[in-house]
């Protein structure tokens, strides 16, 4: 089995993504850059020359300008039931919070306090049961 590519940076100019492999290609190490994405092109190596590969980029590329975050692929960004594109987050922060607000009040104006820090609890272990991503279209959710 192949070792998998892994993203080590990506850049705003593709031209700077290929000066960063044209760096690593120097030092022996084998890259890709992936101009897939509009915003981004990311220079990608296989999983063991990572760390080899960001200390190469660093001694050799420091004046190169980063994207902060070097988003990997949005392949789970498709729905595995239905295989639609219309992924969102399922805002599980939110409703937990609202929930806790709730079980609070609600605790509180009945005198229930140690009943409302059990629903607390139920809530929270059902929250982080649920999944992060919602299909639009088919409602299925998943991590």
């Amino acid at each position: 089995m192949a070792d998998p590519l892994v993203t080590v940076t990506a850049y705003t100019a593709p031209a700077d993504a290929r000066a960063a492999k044209g760096a690593l290609d120097s030092a022996g190490i084998p890259s890709v850059v992936d101009e897939a994405l509009e915003r981004r092109a990311k220079v990608r190596v296989t999983n063991l020359d990572a760390i080899r590969a960001g200390d190469v980029l660093t001694a050799t590329c420091p004046t190169l300008a980063e994207i902060d975050e070097a988003d990997e692929d949005q392949s789970d960004a498709i729905c595995p039931a239905c295989g639609s594109p219309d992924v969102v987050s399922s805002r599980r922060a939110q409703t937990f919070a609202l929930v806790v607000t709730l079980v609070v009040a609600i605790g509180v104006a009945t005198e229930l306090v140690q009943a409302a820090f059990f629903g607390i609890a139920a809530a929270a272990v059902f929250f982080l049961i649920a999944g992060r991503r919602r299909c639009q279209n088919c409602n299925e959710t998943w991590d």
